[in-house]
């Protein structure tokens, strides 16, 4: 696992468990979520969840399981570039706790499916940290946009 991974992995459980939206699919929905972190820019998945629960809050109760995350899937696939097949990620019907075993990661580069302009989101840097509890730096850039590649920090102390 390369360290984007252990940085974005715990983040995304972080957003699942702090709204349980596990629900009672338990391995069924960690799969699923696992997909669409291999296929999908990780910042663009926690975005997409995070989009999802505000859109369900009205909801009693709200959704969650394989529903909450399908939903998340279609939001996903609505900030697809137009000029990308649609149905080149796609995803089989959720019916069993397995999925293929090729990766939809090996498919898919992110730089290319996506285009900034493309992510049409309301939520702001400071409402995706007060509703996740996580830096929104990893996210959004310095302007608001989204980012589709992971932030580069400055270095603490100048280099030579």
């Amino acid at each position: 696992m390369n360290i984007q991974n252990c940085i974005t992995h715990p983040r995304t459980h972080h957003i699942v468990d702090s709204y349980q939206l596990k629900g009672d699919d338990g391995e069924a929905f960690l799969d699923f979520l696992t997909q669409l972190l291999a296929a999908y820019p990780p910042s663009l998945v926690e975005l997409a969840l995070t989009e999802t629960i505000v859109r369900g809050w009205s909801d009693i109760p709200m959704q969650r399981g394989i529903p909450f995350i399908e939903t998340v899937h279609k939001r996903l696939q609505s900030w697809q570039s137009d000029s990308i097949d649609p149905s080149f990620i796609s995803f089989e019907t959720i019916n069993s706790k397995h999925f293929e075993d090729s990766s939809l990661a090996s498919k898919t580069n992110h730089s290319r499916v996506f285009d900034p302009d493309s992510v049409d989101t309301l939520i702001t840097p400071s409402q995706f940290e007060q509703i996740t509890g996580l830096d929104a730096s990893l996210v959004f850039d310095e302007r608001g946009k989204v980012r589709l590649t992971t932030a580069k920090k400055k270095p603490l102390e100048p280099q030579p």
